[in-house]
């Protein structure tokens, strides 16, 4: 008698091996969501975009980062659960964060934030479209294609975690689980975690941050997410590492020019292939990937013309180039992106080279003449000014004022400065301004031009300066009546550079620009109430004289008020014998608007300096090397003198004093016995 065995199936779940977390299980639910047409969009979509023309190890995609960070979110809810039985997290809670870690970038467009940080808000600035409205979209897109059964209520929860936003969902949903996936309170979150090791391993610099200690140190105390004391140092490694990041590999200068390549390339094919359009509709924005480079490259359409001459210069690796590059500090920032942009670099530009000597100027005329172009091609377009901002996470705060740990006797509270190490920054925010050109040719010119630009002091607001404003005082010296506030004609900057602080990790909300820089000191200083009359009177407050003369009072005691180290410009001044006045006093009669006088700073860089030929056809791409100190070699350009560096065999015998002995510039003799 035969007996039929019945079929063993296998119900092992899922799994899927990782270069980052090793095996991770995907539970029946999460296999719903990534077997959809929408989630698998996400293998077309670089995770660092153009980063990958430069470190060729960082080709992996969203789509690896999300499964990631759902494993990550799966591990920090179920911790919770096991070690506090009193939070209740059920089963349900646990679904809906891995979802959202699973789902968080499914609205990410092509090049990841080059689509939603420049090329949107560039064609279409009305729009205020973020990734995270992409990814809500999307989402619902996932589960009516799919047909999943979920209730609503879980759907908007679900998008309330991709968002870090607890007001768009029920309110009794817990407060601590939406410091998973998107913290706001602090930016430490395993979506962090995930692309900090993700990112560095492609690289080739993996860092090692001990992820699985801040998981098993979590801890919900007032319905917030802390950590364990002894792991703050841990914790302030993940920042320090997002900080080292931003500055090393996803702000590249190659990245960052590709990147307004590609933003060039896509604007002019927008009024032909309608590709900004496309972001409202899921079933176009299915196919808006990476994949939208070689579909513009393959087209036939001669109006495609211009943005494959781009894409060909990716190719062949004609880059945008960099000109020149400062620091910046936080203070700064305002007064920079006021002072430098496109438009004052140009005009600076054209007055270097009228400066120049006429043979100079036939010179590079016949070499720009021999890549087809003339100075006159050389328009404002042809100039970008980029302003990042870079910082541990909370702006110019120190991020880990916003965390919470707690001890072993149960008390939970924000760390003291003597926590923790005492080597860490003074400051927690920068910015990185760098000036790039479109046409190479013209760098040397362009970085001559730069570095012209007139320090904030001589471009002082000359009616404002020498006008007197009248001030209605009470006692106590409160203003009962002021036509313009001091401390508005410091901070009311414009900003008109083109450049952007979007990073390329998910951005932190920009805060307002007030008390920038020095001007809280100098309302302090020089308009302080406490100078005035304590009783209600009428007081004209004269403004400083819009002066450079040293011989004036009132700028010697502004100099002297606030001292500012002068770093020398030696730029070369190009002066043709017999030329008409100089283009830059109509220039410099045209004051910034809002900027009153205030400490000097200056534009160069020591480190990148070329000539002003250099890029034309006849003169090589690479900047000449400079060993002296700028600072030296002006001081000799000034007294006409050449210092000679001394080696070994040209220095001068010291003095000799009274019972020296001659010394030899030959190898010492053999120690011989002196006799009596």
């Amino acid at each position: 008698m035969s007996t039929t065995m019945e079929p063993e199936f296998n119900n092992d779940p899922r799994t899927l091996k990782d270069p980052v977390h090793d095996q991770i299980t995907m539970t029946e639910r999460m296999s719903q969501f990534i077997d959809s047409a929408a989630f698998q969009r996400l293998r077309r979509i670089k995770q660092l975009g153009t980063t990958y023309y430069v470190w060729p190890g960082a080709s992996h995609n969203r789509f690896e980062h999300c499964i990631g960070v759902a494993h990550l979110a799966s591990e920090m809810v179920n911790h919770l659960q096991e070690i506090q039985p009193k939070l209740r997290i059920t089963d349900r809670d646990i679904e809906c964060v891995t979802l959202a870690g699973l789902c968080h970038d499914l609205g990410h467009g092509p090049w990841s934030h080059v689509w939603d940080g420049l090329f949107i808000p560039s064609v279409l600035p009305e729009e205020k479209w973020t990734h995270e409205e992409g990814s809500e979209m999307m989402l619902d897109y996932l589960i009516k294609e799919k047909e999943i059964d979920i209730p609503p209520e879980d759907v908007a929860f679900i998008k309330a975690l991709i968002a870090g936003d607890h007001r768009k969902c029920n309110p009794q949903e817990k407060r601590f689980l939406f410091d998973i996936v998107a913290n706001k309170r602090n930016g430490l979150d395993v979506d962090k975690f995930d692309y900090l090791l993700r990112d560095s391993l492609a690289i080739g610099d993996a860092v090692k941050l001990q992820i699985t200690r801040l998981i098993h140190s979590a801890r919900v105390i007032d319905n917030e997410i802390c950590y364990k004391y002894k792991d703050l140092e841990k914790v302030f490694e993940v920042y320090q590492t997002r900080h080292r990041l931003h500055k090393n590999v996803y702000n590249h200068k190659t990245a960052r020019a590709i990147e307004y390549m590609i933003v060039d390339a896509l604007k002019l094919a927008e009024p032909y292939m309608h590709i900004a359009r496309r972001i409202r509709d899921p079933e176009e924005f299915l196919h808006l990937t990476d994949d939208i480079l070689p579909e513009i490259e393959r087209s036939t359409d001669p109006n495609l013309k211009p943005a494959q001459e781009i894409f060909k210069r990716i190719t062949i690796r004609k880059l945008y180039r960099l000109v020149d590059m400062k620091w910046v500090t936080w203070e700064d920032r305002g007064r920079y992106k006021q002072l430098v942009t496109e438009e004052h670099i140009l005009e600076c530009t054209r007055e270097a080279f009228d400066q120049l000597p006429e043979s100079k100027k036939q010179e590079m005329n016949a070499a720009w003449s021999e890549a087809g172009l003339t100075f006159d091609d050389l328009t404002v377009d042809d100039i970008l000014v980029e302003q990042s901002t870079l910082h541990y996470g909370m702006k110019e705060e120190n991020p880990i004022n916003h965390v919470k740990f707690y001890s072993k006797t149960g008390n939970c509270d924000q760390a003291d400065g003597g926590d923790y190490s005492t080597l860490r920054p003074l400051v927690f925010a920068e910015v990185l301004l760098r000036v790039f050109t479109k046409k190479a040719e013209f760098l040397g010119i362009i970085q001559a031009g730069y570095r012209r630009l007139p320090e904030l002091s001589s471009l002082q607001n000359h009616d404002q300066a020498s006008a007197s404003m009248e001030v209605e005082v009470a006692e106590g010296g409160t203003t009962i009546q002021n036509t313009r506030s001091t401390r508005d004609s410091y901070t009311s900057f414009a900003p008109t550079s083109s450049g952007s602080d979007l990073p390329m990790s998910p951005p932190v909300t920009e805060r307002s620009l007030a008390d920038d820089g020095p001007s809280a000191q100098v309302q302090t200083e020089l308009f302080s109430s406490r100078s005035l009359s304590r009783h209600t009177s009428k007081k004209s407050v004269m403004t400083l004289p819009d002066t450079e003369d040293p011989s004036s009072t009132a700028a010697t005691s502004f100099s002297s008020a606030f001292p500012s180290p002068q770093i020398p410009n030696t730029t070369p001044k190009f002066v043709t014998p017999g030329a008409s006045a100089s283009p830059r006093a109509q220039f410099s009669a045209k004051p910034l608007s809002g900027i009153s006088a205030s400490p000097a700073f200056s534009t160069n860089n020591r480190f990148t300096t070329v000539e002003v030929d250099h890029g034309s056809p006849s003169k090589p791409m690479k900047p000449n090397s400079k060993k002296r100190d700028r600072s030296q070699a002006e001081a000799e350009e000034n007294t006409g003198t050449t210092s000679v560096r001394r080696t070994r065999s040209s220095a001068a015998p010291p003095a000799l004093l009274p019972g020296d002995r001659e010394v030899s510039p030959s190898p010492p003799a053999r120690k011989q016995t002196r006799i009596g």
